[in-house]
């Protein structure tokens, strides 16, 4: 069931179909993504998604590994930012599931540095 919530969460993301991506998220979600401070709890969480993120497109998963209560997955995104500059960028997540919901979320993305 966890492959299929990981899937469902990210043509939520892709479809920004906010109410569908509720429904996936445990109440208290935690959600790390860099350049953020940890976004606590399923509200927070969707306003992150209504409100800050401001990229668009969509997600195309390589892999998904879950064992018992955590997986990952990872993949490419394709699309662009606000101002139309386009993205094509690797990511990594890692998971933590309770009670059939996303109680964790910390995301990985591989950019150029130093």
């Amino acid at each position: 069931m966890s492959h299929d919530l990981v899937r469902s969460m990210f043509r939520a993301v892709d479809a920004r179909d906010w109410v569908g991506l509720g429904a996936l998220f445990h109440p208290e979600l935690r959600y790390d993504r860099p350049g953020f401070a940890p976004l606590l709890g399923r509200e927070e969480v969707l306003r992150f998604y209504r409100e800050v993120r401001t990229i668009h497109g969509s997600h195309q998963l390589e892999a998904i590994v879950v064992e018992g209560d955590h997986g990952a997955t990872w993949g490419r995104f394709v699309g662009a930012t606000a101002d139309g500059t386009a993205l094509d960028l690797q990511f990594a997540d890692c998971y933590g599931f309770r009670d059939g919901l996303l109680a964790r979320r910390k995301s990985f993305f591989f950019v150029a540095q130093v």
